[in-house]
């Protein structure tokens, strides 16, 4: 019984990923090849900063990507990342849900308009391309390179989704910006992926006040103080406690897909953040 359940299971999974590649994703997407062995994935928990303090000359040597908000701190042109993923919707859409997220997305496209003096490939999904008004800010500098990649989430059993991740028509559900910054690592053909500061202690931070208010630290490890505040949706709707833990979920779920898939791929994926709840991964410390 357990295992015709878990047959229709996979049959519907991959019935439903069909349906959302066929109108979510873009079949000519292509991620090109790179000829290095090694890439560094930063994260932004606050860890990163003893990565930066004891390995910056290492990353600077090396091929880094940079995620979201990286752009804040100084070591950006310090480092200068050859590659930068973007995948909240937030940061394309025409009306973002709050008037801080407008702020922190005009805040990050100045700085990648004015400090860029560098090539680098942006990451953007396939999505944003029904917003042209991110597009015509960021190709002001001519040293951005776009590199567009289908985020549609694609579930089923590992035969079906590793073929959708091969195609780049899909990829483990992009809950958290290292999701697609791996995927995109792996499909590079980087043959070892480093991931600093991914530390994803969120939980540790949640509280609940006694009118049933969620708020939730999102601290960086650029930012100064506290950055507490309430979580919204795409609508502008309030999260509630378990809409942050289904993402969670979501995210640390998506690890192991990815482990399996690199392990597929001859991808040796490590992380070496100095705290992280990501399990998926073997730990290692430089």
């Amino acid at each position: 019984m357990v295992k015709i359940q878990k047959v229709l299971t996979g049959f519907i999974d991959i019935i439903l990923s069909l349906f959302k590649v066929v109108i979510l994703s873009k079949f000519k997407v292509y991620i090109p090849a790179q000829d290095g062995d090694e890439l560094f994935i930063l994260g932004n928990g606050p860890s990163l900063n003893f990565t930066l303090q004891e390995n910056l000359e290492k990353l600077q040597s090396g091929t880094t990507l940079a995620v979201n908000n990286f752009a804040y701190s100084d070591f950006f042109v310090k480092i200068k990342p050859s590659f930068y993923v973007l995948v909240a919707p937030e940061y394309f859409m025409s009306v973002p849900p709050t008037e801080n997220h407008i702020f922190l997305r005009n805040r990050l496209f100045n700085i990648l308009t004015t400090k860029v003096t560098w090539p680098i490939t942006l990451f953007i999904p396939t999505l944003a391309e029904k917003y042209p008004e991110w597009k015509k800010v960021l190709s002001e500098n001519k040293n951005i390179k776009f590199q567009y990649f289908n985020s549609t989430p694609v579930e089923g059993p590992e035969w079906f989704a590793h073929k959708m991740f091969a195609l780049n028509l899909g990829m483990p559900r992009p809950h958290n910006v290292l999701v697609p910054s791996i995927f995109v690592g792996i499909n590079m053909r980087y043959k070892k992926i480093f991931l600093f500061g991914a530390d994803h202690s969120w939980h540790e931070e949640i509280k609940v006040s006694e009118f049933n208010q969620m708020t939730v630290n999102h601290g960086h490890f650029y930012d100064k103080d506290d950055q507490r505040g309430k979580m919204h949706k795409l609508d502008g709707k309030e999260f509630h406690i378990h809409d942050v833990f289904r993402k969670l979920y979501l995210a640390f779920k998506g690890y192991f897909i990815l482990a399996s898939y690199a392990k597929k791929r001859g991808v040796y994926i490590v992380n070496a953040s100095h705290r992280s709840y990501i399990d998926a991964f073997e730990r290692v410390k430089i």
